[in-house]
């Protein structure tokens, strides 16, 4: 192999990124609200109890709250300490650890509710067309994918893009009725304790339907929001 052909092959590597201390005691921090269920106000332990227990500098620990701070998962609040300010979820691996056999039914019956609605909201708002509906969708969407933390950021469902679409429908009983599908959805999907699935393969997907309505399909929109229920039950059972 000659050496113009080795630089060749050694450009076309690309560095091996190395996770902070920061992120990784930020994420320690997270599944101690999960697995503690702490709940918002709870006061979490000094920056010196957390730098002990994990061993590591203050300095890292002083930066993996802020991070979640920026996040807003926690409050820090200055000579107080840092509190909670967003719950956390556990993902949950075995089956055997989620919530009772009634309350996975009542999920499956929220969504189940939810899809009817959504969907149904999906086609009525691609015909009624609002000139407001695009643009919002896509600052939604590209919000989406320039802050992915965010999006993910409190192990938390996110049903912001269905919302949008719910506001623009054209019709206000619709909406209404959204609004409530997704806080009891939301509640009853927390009493369960799943975790939702990737934020990326949520925002591909919501990328799909946001094509169809802006195209003008209302059955396409549909069939892609029914797709997305459907990738969801496959994810959660």
């Amino acid at each position: 192999m000659t050496d113009a052909t080795s630089n060749d092959l050694t450009q076309g590597l690309k560095p091996i990124a190395r996770k902070r201390v920061s992120e990784e005691v930020a994420r320690r921090i997270q599944e101690v609200i999960a697995s503690r269920n702490l709940k918002a106000g709870d006061r979490l332990p000094t920056e010196r109890e957390i730098s002990e227990s994990l061993s590591v500098g203050r300095s890292a620990v002083r930066e993996g709250l802020g991070y979640l701070a920026a996040l807003d998962i926690i409050e820090v609040r200055q000579g107080a300490g840092s509190f909670v300010k967003e719950p956390q979820k556990l993902a949950l691996m075995d089956r055997d650890n989620l919530g009772s056999e009634e309350r996975r039914t009542r999920l499956r019956q929220a969504t189940e509710a939810r899809c009817v609605l959504d969907c149904a909201i999906v086609e009525a708002a691609t015909r009624c067309a609002a000139p407001e509906l695009i643009p919002a969708l896509q600052a939604c969407l590209e919000a989406a994918e320039t802050e992915p933390e965010r999006s993910k950021r409190a192990h938390a469902i996110d049903l912001s893009f269905e919302q949008c679409i719910g506001d623009h429908c054209g019709n206000p009983y619709m909406t209404a009725l959204q609004r409530e599908a997704h806080r009891y959805f939301r509640s009853t999907w927390e009493s369960v304790g799943l975790m939702p699935r990737p934020a990326a393969e949520r925002s591909d997907q919501h990328w799909h339907i946001f094509e169809a309505i802006k195209s003008g399909d209302a059955e396409e929109a549909r069939r892609r929001m029914e797709e997305h229920f459907r990738l969801q039950a496959l994810a959660r059972d």
